[in-house]
């Protein structure tokens, strides 16, 4: 090989490489992906590949047989209503161009799996490289052309010279919108079952707990009232009443106060705080409301 030809190779390959990678990149704004894959990488790392290779999968079919199409049928087409022609040539186009990010991201992330290495990292310098950031381009101008092209389909009219234009256009839209509820329902059936799951459930507070939390008759002119006023609890979160004059108060640790009637109820299914949803269990109760407290 001539070692002119030899260089170009290796800047071509170096070039690709570097499109593709995100290494010592760092970016101002982090994808949103990134959060998802912290938070359930498993999960995370199992749906993007499902997604690429679905996707990759679709772009050849839809791109292979509406080439074929419109190699055979170019000039026929022009005569219809609606330039379907120029819409499937350009919709295969920007398919063909997410592919090779689509089938790169679908063997890194198998790959990092197989090894079982950092997938968070892996996502970090995918995200990071210039092909995601193309990618997210083309797709929006995907989805654009797309909606276009829904316009156009939906406008036009039975062409004589071309019949078979309106049905493949009409197959590649209802593939469009298979392929989107396909990716709806795997990214649901990924990670809202495995976040429903995780959700602490309200744990209710034990009566001993509940009677161990002062008590105090509301009194505007009392110093307890003035820390009522101060802390702008001058009505019940939970009733949404406002405090009346010897009304039995309740003073949690976070120093909200409220109805016993109504924050014993509330405390026995849920023993945090209606407003500031402090545990009152992890709370320092050391606290206690001054002035002239008088318990029940």
């Amino acid at each position: 090989m001539p070692p002119v030809l030899h260089r170009l190779i290796r800047s071509v390959q170096r070039r690709l490489l570097s499109f593709f990678d995100g290494t010592g990149r760092e970016a101002e704004n982090p994808d949103p992906l990134l959060d998802v894959v912290q938070q359930y990488p498993n999960e995370a790392a199992w749906f993007i590949k499902v997604v690429m290779f679905y996707g990759s999968v679709s772009s050849l079919v839809t791109v292979v047989p509406c080439g074929l199409f419109l190699l055979i049928f170019w000039d026929p087409c022009r005569l219809c209503n609606r330039p379907l022609r120029c819409w499937l040539a350009i919709h295969c186009i920007l398919q063909l161009l997410q592919a090779p990010v689509r089938i790169v991201f679908y063997l890194r992330v198998r790959e990092v799996q197989r090894l079982d290495g950092d997938i968070q990292e892996c996502m970090r310098q995918l995200t990071q490289a210039p092909a995601w950031r193309s990618s997210k381009l083309v797709s929006i101008s995907s989805y654009a052309w797309f909606v276009l092209g829904v316009v156009w389909l939906l406008n036009s009219t039975y062409c004589p010279s071309c019949p078979g234009l309106y049905r493949l256009s009409l197959t590649v839209v209802v593939a469009s919108f298979v392929k989107l509820l396909m990716t709806l329902v795997v990214f649901n059936r990924c990670f809202p079952v495995r976040g429903e799951a995780t959700l602490p459930k309200p744990r209710g507070a034990t009566q001993e707990l509940i009677d161990s939390l002062p008590l105090f008759k509301f009194d505007p002119e009392d110093l307890a009232a003035e820390h009522v006023r101060r802390s702008r609890d001058s009505s019940c979160a939970v009733c949404l009443c406002d405090f009346d004059r010897g009304e039995a108060l309740r003073r949690l640790p976070c120093s909200h106060s409220f109805h016993q009637s109504c924050i014993d109820r509330w405390l026995r299914r849920n023993q945090v705080c209606p407003l500031c949803l402090r545990d009152v269990e992890a709370a320092d109760g050391s606290k206690q409301p001054k002035g002239r407290i008088k318990a029940d």
